[in-house]
């Protein structure tokens, strides 16, 4: 695993724009701005725009760091050097995101409303980007369904992360339908998100977690 600049030159592009767009809105902001909204889109916190500057353009370059260097302390390191690029296009997608979702706050602090809509169907997209890949990423403490069972077993982390994509694809999918049919976001995440989420995480890699060791199927940990 080597830093490599071309390889970076993707997320370090948006980066850059995310500063530049930071920039420009620090430029044509009040010197105090809408930086909460409620689940109706109605501001109901306020900062000064040197804050929203700097936490936004600063949470995605942590998060860039923090995401490309941390498979690097990872326990599993030998076991995903050669899939180290699945790495790397999870942190892209988060990054993008970051951004994205900086940039809505930038307009909604200008407006002073939040731009849920926009956020439903970018949150969606993120969600299908990373089902599509979940199944090639591979067993790891820092990324991906990291559960007890997940962790323990290489057969239970395939097999839930292969049944995961599918859902987190079809789940982004369903989170931009609801999102275009002016569901509020609140409902749209607790609908979706939340129930998505306890079964990836929870219910299915517990249930085949026994079920394999009562078949004595189970792998052993192998780091």
């Amino acid at each position: 695993m080597k830093w490599n600049f071309k390889r970076e030159l993707f997320s370090i592009a948006f980066l850059a724009i995310g500063i530049i767009i930071g920039l420009y809105y620090y430029s044509v902001l009040p010197q105090t701005v809408a930086t909460h909204f409620n689940a109706q889109g109605n501001p109901d916190g306020y900062s000064t725009k040197l804050a929203l500057l700097l936490i936004g353009c600063g949470i995605p370059i942590v998060t860039y760091f923090l995401l490309t260097f941390i498979p690097y302390i990872d326990p599993f390191k030998k076991k995903i050097e050669n899939n180290y690029n699945i790495f790397l296009l999870f942190r892209d997608f988060v990054i993008v995101f970051i951004v994205f979702m900086m940039f809505l706050i930038f307009i909604s602090a200008k407006e002073n409303t939040f731009r849920s809509d926009l956020f439903g169907i970018g949150f969606g997209l993120l969600f299908i980007l990373l089902g599509n890949y979940l199944p090639r990423l591979p067993r790891n403490f820092f990324f991906g369904i990291r559960s007890p069972w997940t962790l323990a077993s290489e057969v239970v982390w395939y097999r839930t992360h292969r049944i995961s994509g599918v859902l987190f694809a079809v789940g982004g999918l369903l989170i931009i339908v609801l999102t275009l049919f002016k569901v509020l976001l609140v409902i749209s995440i607790l609908a979706v998100v939340v129930p998505l989420s306890i079964y990836t995480a929870f219910i299915y890699p517990y249930f085949l977690f026994n079920k394999l060791q009562k078949k004595g199927e189970l792998d052993k940990p192998d780091l």
